[in-house]
């Protein structure tokens, strides 16, 4: 009698067991408590900046690669380098949710260089549970190739029930793009 009740509890805990691991994200998340924004992406695990979502898995799919590179750097001692090859999904990242209030300015900002992709940056605002998109805009979205570092700057304004802002990174088309120094920052006054 015991025999055939373990066998049940065998099944179900395998079906459960193949059942999360269809449903994950597909996502690299790297996370640390203390690390902010992480947007000069200098605090890394396992060769991954934290605080970052990248999708597809760039650890199982390889035509997306994410790499902190020494060599070309804007600000600190690394950027992050982002290559590309057509795959079935399109890769990107995205930052973590970093909290804003209600009638303050905030300074956002983010450099990059591009070789070929295709680039789109996409600004969300959410509410304080952080499920709900108030409002959510493009800020970036070229294709144009760039030698030298590209800086996008722009003043936030926060307003209603807004709490919370995230940028997710869109990487199109073949080729490399490196980011560095995205920050979002109080605006005294």
């Amino acid at each position: 009698m015991k025999r055939p009740r373990l066998l049940q509890v065998v099944v179900l805990f395998a079906g459960a067991s193949l059942f999360l691991s269809a449903c994950q994200s597909g996502e690299l998340i790297k996370r640390h408590s203390t690390a902010g924004l992480n947007g000069g992406f200098e605090t890394t695990d396992g060769g991954y900046p934290v605080n970052w979502a990248f999708f597809p898995n760039p650890e199982v799919d390889n035509t997306f690669q994410v790499v902190v590179d020494s060599v070309e750097v804007l600000e600190g001692n690394v950027s992050l380098r982002v290559s590309t090859m057509p795959g079935k999904k399109l890769p990107g990242f995205r930052s973590i949710r970093v909290e804003v209030q209600p009638g303050r300015d905030y300074r956002l900002s983010l450099s990059f260089k591009n070789d070929g992709c295709s680039l789109q940056v996409r600004r969300t605002m959410q509410n304080s549970f952080g499920i709900t998109n108030l409002r959510q805009d493009t800020i970036v979205d070229t294709s144009a190739s760039s030698i030298h570092w590209e800086t996008f700057e722009e003043t936030l304004s926060v307003s209603g029930e807004e709490a919370k802002v995230f940028l997710v990174f869109l990487i199109g088309g073949s080729g490399t793009v490196w980011f560095d120094d995205v920050k979002v920052e109080e605006i005294a006054g």
